[in-house]
C-alpha cells in the first residue's frame, strides 16, 4: 500500500466524536486531556499527559497560572535562558555587544529572540503562559527581523507582551504605546503636531482595540494619531515623550472627548485614551471573537463570543478571567478536531508528544527549529504585516507546508536531526501481544484517541499482516519507525 492510500484512509471522519461534554470534565478521557494540551498548550507530553490525568483539568489550569507568574519573561527554562543574553539587555547595551560582535547592525538580538522564544515553547513548563503570550504577540504584532528593530525588538516582547500577559489588556495597551519597538514599527516615533503620521493611530483602531465592525472613521483616525504624538524615542533608544511636538487642540474619538490643550499633559491624555479603547465594548467584542478564534474554533458561536467579552468587562480587562471562561466553556470541550493547528504549532506538538529533547549544544538545537518553522513560513514573531499570523485553515493550506510537515514527522521519529533527540520508539507502546494492540496503543499514545475501523485497518495493511499477529513475529520491528510517522501525518493529529 503506497502513502498516497494510506493517507486517503487516515484524513476521512475521525472517530472522536465532537458531541457537546459539558463545562470541565473532572475526570477527563484521554482525548479530552489531548485537546486541552493542542490548545492551552503546545501540545501534550508524556510527562504534562500525566499530570493532567491525575490531577484533573481545573488543578492543572490553577498550577499553570502558578508556574506563569513564577517564571515571568524567560527564566522557565535554565537551558533555553542561555541563548538569549540580550533579551535582558537595554538598546544601548544590545548595540554595544552587537558593534563588539562586528557587526553593529546585525540581527544577532532578534535571531536570539526567535531562538528564545521556540524553546520555551516547546520546553518550558509554564504552557498556559507561553499560549498567551503568543496570542498577544500577535495580536500587537511586530515583524522581528525588520529594519529598525535591530537594537529594540526584543523591548515589545519583554516588557509588554510577557510583563503584562497574566494581566490586563489595558495596562499591556498603555505600555505598547510607550515601547520603542512599536514606536518605530508603525512610525508613531515620526509623528509631530506639524507632520501627523497615521500609521499607529490607524492600527490602534484597526487591530489593538475597536476593529473595524467599530465604525470609526477617518476623523477617528486622524485624531487619534494627533492625540499620541510626542511620544518617541531618544538616541539611546528609549523611550522619551516630548511635550514641544505634541498636537494640542480638542479631540473626540469613539466618545473619548478632551480638550487636550496642554501639551506637558499630553502623554496623560493619551494614555487615558488608551484606556478608554481598551475598555470599550467594541474591544472586548473584538478581543474576545481573536481568543475564541484562537482556542476554540475557525468559526466560534455569537454566543460564546458575548459571554467572553462580558467577562472581560466585567473583570476590568484582565487577561486571565476572559480566556478562563473559554476554558470552562462547553462549547471548547465540545472543539475537538474544529482547529487546524499553524504550521509552527504542529512541528512544536510533534516535538512535544514524541518527548524529543534538545542535544548538548542548545543555540544548535533551537537553530534547527528555527530553520524548520522558518521552512514553512511561519517561524515566531516573524509576521512582516502588523496583523501578526493568520489564525484560519485556510491560509496555510498548502501541498509544500504538508508535505514539509510529514518530512518533520519522519525526521522527528527517526532521529534524522543530531541536535534534537527522541527515545526509541519503541516506548511508544509498551509490551502489546500483538501487532493489532500495538497499533491502537501507538494511536492512542501519539494522537489521544480511536481511529475508525477503516482507518485503523489502512494502518494494519501497511504492516502487511493481520491484527492478531504476535509481536515477536510482526513486521513492526521493521516498520515501526515508519508507521509512527504516518500517524502524526493524520488528520488527528494536524487537528488540533
Amino acid at each position: 500500500m503506497d502513502s498516497t492510500m494510506l493517507m486517503s484512509g487516515l484524513s476521512g471522519t475521525r472517530g472522536v466524536s465532537a458531541a457537546p461534554v459539558g463545562p470541565v470534565p473532572a475526570r477527563p478521557t484521554v482525548a479530552q486531556q489531548y485537546h486541552l494540551l493542542s490548545r492551552f498548550a503546545f501540545g501534550g507530553t508524556p510527562a504534562t499527559l500525566n499530570v493532567l490525568a491525575h490531577q484533573g483539568p481545573t488543578a492543572w489550569w490553577d498550577g499553570q497560572v502558578a508556574l506563569g507568574r513564577q517564571y515571568p519573561l524567560y527564566r522557565a527554562h535554565g537551558r533555553v535562558s542561555t541563548v538569549g543574553p540580550m533579551l535582558n539587555m537595554s538598546p544601548v547595551q544590545v548595540r554595544a555587544a552587537l558593534k563588539a560582535g562586528g557587526n553593529e547592525y546585525g540581527w544577532e538580538m532578534m535571531d536570539q529572540l526567535t531562538l528564545v522564544t521556540l524553546g520555551l515553547q516547546a520546553w518550558s513548563p509554564a504552557q498556559l503562559y507561553e499560549r498567551v503570550v503568543d496570542f498577544f504577540g500577535n495580536h500587537l504584532n511586530i515583524a522581528n527581523h525588520s529594519d529598525g528593530q535591530t537594537w529594540v525588538r526584543h523591548l515589545m516582547d519583554r516588557d509588554v507582551v510577557r510583563k503584562y500577559a497574566f494581566g490586563t489588556f489595558s495596562d499591556m495597551l498603555v505600555a505598547s504605546a510607550r515601547n520603542p519597538a512599536m514606536l518605530l514599527f508603525l512610525n508613531l516615533a515620526e509623528s509631530t503636531k506639524r507632520i501627523v503620521n497615521e500609521n499607529y493611530g490607524r492600527e490602534l483602531l484597526e487591530l489593538h482595540t475597536v476593529g473595524l465592525g467599530s465604525g470609526f472613521t477617518e476623523t477617528d483616525v486622524k485624531y487619534s494619531a494627533r492625540i499620541l504624538t510626542g511620544r518617541t524615542i531618544d538616541d539611546a533608544g528609549n523611550y522619551v515623550y516630548r511635550p514641544d511636538i505634541h498636537w494640542t487642540g480638542p479631540v473626540r474619538v469613539l466618545g473619548f472627548n478632551h480638550t487636550n490643550a496642554d501639551a506637558a499633559a499630553g502623554v496623560a491624555v493619551g494614555d487615558a485614551y488608551l484606556r478608554y479603547l481598551a475598555g470599550h465594548p467594541s474591544t472586548a467584542n473584538n478581543l474576545a471573537r481573536k481568543l475564541c478564534v484562537r482556542f476554540v474554533s475557525d468559526n466560534p458561536s455569537a454566543a460564546l463570543i458575548a459571554l467572553v467579552a462580558k467577562t472581560y468587562l466585567a473583570n476590568g480587562t484582565a487577561i486571565l478571567p476572559t480566556i478562563k471562561a473559554i476554558f470552562t466553556s462547553a462549547e471548547f470541550w465540545a472543539s475537538k478536531y474544529q482547529k487546524v493547528r499553524r504550521p509552527a504549532e504542529n512541528l512544536i506538538a510533534t516535538l512535544r508528544i514524541l518527548d524529543l529533547n534538545m542535544a548538548g549544544n542548545t543555540r544548535a538545537s533551537l537553530d534547527t527549529l528555527h530553520w524548520m518553522t522558518a521552512s514553512v513560513g511561519n517561524a515566531p514573531l516573524d509576521w512582516a504585516p502588523p496583523n501578526g499570523y493568520p489564525d484560519a485553515a485556510a491560509a496555510w493550506r498548502s501541498s509544500s507546508n504538508l508535505l514539509a510537515l510529514w518530512q518533520a514527522h519522519r525526521g522527528f521519529s527517526q532521529n534524522w536531526w543530531k541536535d534534537l533527540v527522541a527515545p526509541a520508539n519503541t516506548t511508544l507502546y509498551g509490551a502489546p501481544a500483538t501487532s493489532g494492540a500495538a497499533i491502537a496503543a501507538l494511536i492512542s499514545r501519539l494522537v489521544g484517541g480511536p481511529m475508525t475501523a477503516a482507518q485503523v485497518a489502512a494502518l494494519q495493511a501497511f504492516l502487511r499482516e493481520p491484527a492478531a499477529t504476535p509481536m515477536a513475529q510482526s513486521n513492526l520491528r521493521w516498520y515501526l519507525d515508519h508507521l509512527v510517522p504516518l500517524i502524526l501525518d493524520s488528520s488527528y493529529h494536524a487537528l488540533g
